[in-house]
């Protein structure tokens, strides 16, 4: 795992940075059509976006 993220460490700090700009529109989209469980799921993921970026920055 740590060879893993020694190699793909950039790619994946990057992939979360964008993720970081693309979620909240797709919270927005799944707000807008009323899907509780959509709004949770994207919660959960932008919380443990968020964390990763905190933590590997």
């Amino acid at each position: 795992m740590e060879n893993f993220l020694k190699k793909h460490g950039t790619r994946l700090k990057t992939a979360a940075l964008i993720l970081m700009l693309f979620i909240p529109f797709l919270l927005y989209a799944a707000a807008s059509f009323g899907s509780l469980f959509q709004v949770k799921l994207m919660l959960v993921m932008m919380g443990a976006n968020m964390l990763y970026v905190m933590i590997k920055g």
